[in-house]
């Protein structure tokens, strides 16, 4: 399933050479602007719906924002779900790249694209056939919601790490969803990838600041396992390189309750452009189960 994953990292550092994407403001316009998107009004995305006490408890304790702070995807995926509404059952697929110009190294962006898929009913017909009708919840309990995907374009502004410059949105339908691959395995099946075959290491949890809610009664809040997963890249995950459309440089697979009937968040991360001399792929996976202790792993796959 993962045959591929060196020819795969080897493409993308020639595409993020040879890319020739014009300026950042371009490539911004460009990469919200796709067919089939939406442009969404910053100013209601960040708006009271988004700034809540009841995801960020400590507003208005500081001069700062509360996610000043907070990396790109992180911040994104929050603002996604602020709009759309938690749902119970779900996973995102996050594509990440933070940017600059060859010929103005210091300039930053940051291009996020979430696909975020409803699992809810999958999981509903699931336990059709393995719990009685009378103890099944109603369909709408396991979530409403169609599948979408956001684009932002962000960049450090106004005091805020990742500001929003521009965003966009667009509805995916099953057909569509059904056909993604997730880091080697359907977008939409309900049992989680756990990555490629190898010698995996534990990874000690990263404390983490209190930027924001970071769990509720169903678990793990799902932007909060992003951050946990950059956290462990390091470095490697703040390097900026040209901007490539089709790049996939740096994946984040999150599922909170995809399968079963017991509470579990699953995290997968691959970054495929390692600034390594010897490790060509760097895998990173998080699990936690109803109220135990988190577990996290990695793999790192040597360069050939």
């Amino acid at each position: 399933m993962h045959k591929n994953t060196t020819k795969q990292a080897w493409l993308l550092a020639l595409a993020l050479i040879a890319t020739s994407s014009g300026t950042l403001a371009q490539a911004s316009e460009q990469f919200v602007g796709a067919q089939g998107f939406r442009t969404m009004p910053i100013e209601q995305l960040e708006g009271k719906r988004y700034y809540a006490a009841t995801r960020f408890p400590a507003m208005g304790a500081s001069a700062f924002l509360p996610d000043a702070d907070l990396p790109a995807p992180v911040r994104a995926m929050l603002i996604l779900d602020s709009h759309e509404g938690v749902l119970p059952h779900v996973r995102y697929l996050v594509n990440y790249q933070p940017t600059s110009e060859a010929s103005a190294p210091d300039s930053t962006r940051y291009f996020v694209e979430i696909t975020r898929f409803n699992l809810g009913p999958a999981v509903h017909a699931d336990l059709v056939g393995s719990v009685p009708a009378k103890h099944l919840a109603s369909i709408k309990t396991f979530g409403e919601g169609p599948h979408v995907r956001w684009r932002f374009a962000m960049s450090p502004q106004r005091g805020m790490a990742a500001g929003l410059d521009a965003v966009s949105r667009k509805q995916i339908s099953a057909k569509e969803a059904q056909a993604m691959d997730c880091l080697g395995q359907p977008c939409t099946q309900l049992a989680s990838n756990e990555g490629p075959q190898g010698r995996w290491k534990p990874q000690q949890i990263t404390p983490l600041p209190r930027s924001f809610k970071r769990t509720t009664p169903e678990g793990p809040v799902p932007a909060s396992i992003v951050e946990q997963l950059l956290a462990w890249m390091g470095e490697d995950a703040q390097r900026t390189m040209p901007f490539a459309p089709d790049a996939q440089r740096l994946v984040f697979v999150i599922a909170a309750n995809a399968s079963g009937q017991e509470r579990q968040t699953t995290g997968l991360a691959r970054n495929a452009l390692v600034f390594d001399d010897a490790v060509g792929t760097q895998w990173l996976r998080f699990q936690q189960v109803a109220g135990m202790p988190p577990e996290a792993h990695t793999l790192n796959q040597r360069r050939h």
